[in-house]
């Protein structure tokens, strides 16, 4: 007796953390529409698209590139297969992978910019707040959780740092981004590059071991590129929270808006 078997397609799968929320690309869609027709200006469309992740292409209005958060650089397969299709389908072909654990596409019709949000929210991933004056992807070593030199994994973290301020009203409107990168341990990272920086510690304390972090403040590259100041010797896992909003807020209250080069 013969059977035949037929290989059933899966559902496309979210990773651990469902990033995405699927009526951001109806919402994006709609709002492109109302820019075509006239009743949206550029300046207050160009602050939208780059809050949902889509920065403009020089010379050509029609266009944008996509930029796509990888919050700790945690990708999973299915994902990559899904962008590698959104890339052929409505980008060029090809996807650029960046320094900060971001995916970019180029060279998007306007227009398809939902599609792409579309496909993205079936496997859980966005590029909502990949651009503009936001708290930027936040990053995490590659090697976290493999570093022989580590005091513990930074990587759950940085996931939930992530996921605290994405979408987060104190966020949207900031000076200017704001970058957080956590790592493994002295030697990798480049915690010092970046606004908040963040290394894992241990302390002992009344015979218990106590998780904590060396926290660099202030750092950044660019035209005017600072070294970060360490913050303080040792700040709990319990403050860490904490830490990041006041810093941010802060930030918020004294950055220079009208001269951004400045922040």
């Amino acid at each position: 007796m013969t059977t035949n078997l037929k290989q059933s397609k899966p559902k496309p799968k979210k990773g651990k953390i469902n990033w995405a929320r699927n009526q951001e690309a109806d919402f994006f869609a709609n709002t492109v529409k109302l820019y075509r027709q006239g009743q949206y200006d550029a300046d207050s469309f160009r602050r939208f698209r780059l809050q949902h992740g889509a920065y403009g292409t020089r010379l050509a209005d029609d266009y944008a590139m996509i930029r796509i958060k990888l919050p700790a650089g945690e990708i999973y397969p299915n994902q990559i297969e899904r962008i590698s299709q959104l890339s052929e389908q409505f980008s060029i072909g090809s996807a650029h992978f960046s320094t900060r654990e971001n995916i970019q596409l180029h060279w998007v019709v306007l227009e398809d910019v939902s599609e792409i949000l579309r496909g993205l929210s079936e496997v859980g991933l966005t590029s909502r707040e990949a651009c503009g004056n936001t708290v930027r992807n936040v990053m995490c070593s590659p090697l976290s959780g493999v570093c022989p030199d580590e005091q513990f994994d930074a990587t759950p973290y940085a996931l939930a740092t992530a996921r605290f301020f994405l979408r987060n009203p104190m966020s949207q409107n900031l000076p200017r981004k704001f970058k957080f990168n956590f790592t493994c341990c002295e030697k990798h990272g480049m915690v010092r590059m970046v606004d908040v920086g963040l290394i894992p510690q241990t302390k002992e304390q009344d015979g218990a071991i106590q998780k904590g972090f060396k926290i660099f403040l202030g750092g950044g590259l660019g035209n005017r590129s600072f070294i970060g100041h360490q913050l303080e010797d040792f700040t709990p896992e319990e403050d860490l929270l904490y830490t990041s909003i006041a810093v941010m807020r802060i930030f918020d209250r004294l950055g220079d808006r009208k001269n951004l080069a400045r922040n």
